[in-house]
């Protein structure tokens, strides 16, 4: 959970600052859609393959390699205003809620460790506690987007600068995550054997199912995420005239506040049950989301993506619990891996169709990128209780 919350807190920053440091260095629109989906790029052609090595040689090399990997990122973020240096940033490291490739090497990995961890009881308040790490690693990243402007007054620092010296503090944090991670002791029992022919292990076979289903309401997730929430702050500094400073604060809160939903999925899958509170939380979400597009302030724009994020960060761990659960146990990584994938794709491309909007001067088309990510949002939470309502995770069979 430590070395996660580490490994995290680059995203939150990155997710406020850096679509509005791109924009004030000479960026454009597009351009920053662009980077920011280099990011998921990356992370959607390395998710398989790894994942499936993780299933079959061990999951804790896999969680080092990849927290360490973040370093050299935010070294090019540091040093260089290079198009083509900050796309192989962003490819590596991450922008944002799009991992880039060293999250497509931790991330199932991680996923797969954490359950096996856990019995099957306290398997949904094990990802409920590490929705309030990551949450508490996503306020902090958001909050320390006020560092630039801080460094800036206080310590009389240059505008590049600023930012530089953030993005190497956030390079030393990335070794020190995958150190965390060295002592922690893994299980061979789950891992996949190499019996029979290559072609017939290379895909997991027994969940494939339950895994197709899950790929179409992770896509559609991911889908809304690239397009209405990776520019989000972009979208803040063209609706309202804000920049990274103000935002920072607002971003920190809309995490922080989720914290309070750690004690609460575990109840609220208990008295629903996973189809129904994934329809209930996402489904609110992206109602909240919609709105934001009526509010004539930035802060009650603010309010909503709090509540927004509430119900939202709420939905996303009973998904993990749930598919992990649901999926044969030697599978668990590529099953994670695969419906990642599907996820990586659409949030690769809706950043492009985000920033082509965002770069319009009418608010229709300002505001559009938030009108598709909320339709696309309730889509997916209708298809989740659709396709799921009838299967049921081991801790909700009746006993």
């Amino acid at each position: 959970m430590i070395g996660m919350g580490l490994t995290s807190l680059p995203l939150g920053y990155t997710l406020v600052v850096l679509p509005i440091y791109l924009n004030e260095i000479g960026f454009s629109e597009e351009i920053i859609g662009a980077i920011t989906s280099a990011s998921a790029l990356a992370n959607t052609i390395a998710l398989i393959p790894f994942a499936i090595a993780a299933d079959r040689y061990g999951r804790k090399p896999f969680v080092v390699g990849g927290f360490i990997s973040a370093t050299l990122a935010y070294a090019l973020f540091a040093f260089t205003q290079d198009l083509n240096s900050l796309l192989v940033a962003s490819a590596i490291g991450g922008v944002g809620l799009a991992g880039g490739f060293s999250a497509a090497v931790w991330g199932p990995a991680w996923i797969a460790l954490l359950a096996e961890k856990a019995p099957h009881e306290r398997r949904p308040g094990a990802f409920a506690f590490s929705q309030g790490v990551w949450t508490i690693a996503l306020t902090a990243g958001s909050a320390m987007g006020v560092l630039p402007a801080l460094l800036r007054t206080t310590f009389r620092v240059s505008f590049v600068d600023s930012f530089q010296y953030v993005f190497v503090t956030y390079a030393a944090l990335a070794i020190l995550s995958g150190l965390v991670i060295l002592p922690v002791a893994e299980s061979k029992a789950e891992l996949v054997r190499l019996d029979g022919p290559w072609s017939k292990r290379f895909f997991p076979r027994k969940s494939l199912p339950q895994i197709s289903k899950f790929s179409v309401t992770f896509g559609l997730v991911g889908f809304g995420s690239g397009i209405s929430v990776q520019l989000l702050s972009l979208w803040f500094k063209k609706m309202y005239v804000i920049n990274e400073a103000v935002l920072a604060p607002w971003f920190a809160a809309a995490e922080i506040t989720s914290l309070i939903v750690v004690p609460l999925i575990p109840r609220l899958t208990r008295a629903w049950g996973s189809s129904k509170s994934v329809f209930a939380t996402q489904g609110l979400s992206a109602a909240l989301l919609g709105l934001m597009i009526f509010a004539p302030t930035y802060e009650l724009a603010g309010l909503l993506f709090i509540v927004r994020n509430f119900f939202m960060n709420m939905s996303w761990p009973i998904q993990q619990s749930y598919l992990m659960g649901t999926v044969a146990t030697e599978e668990r990584a590529s099953a994670s891996a695969i419906t990642s994938t599907i996820w990586g794709i659409g949030s690769s491309i809706s950043p492009i169709l985000a920033g082509i909007l965002l770069a319009g001067s009418t608010y229709i088309s300002v505001s559009a990128p938030l009108l598709i990510g909320a339709t696309v949002y309730l889509v997916s939470a209708v298809a989740f209780y659709y396709f799921f309502r009838g299967i049921l995770p081991p801790e909700e069979m009746p006993t």
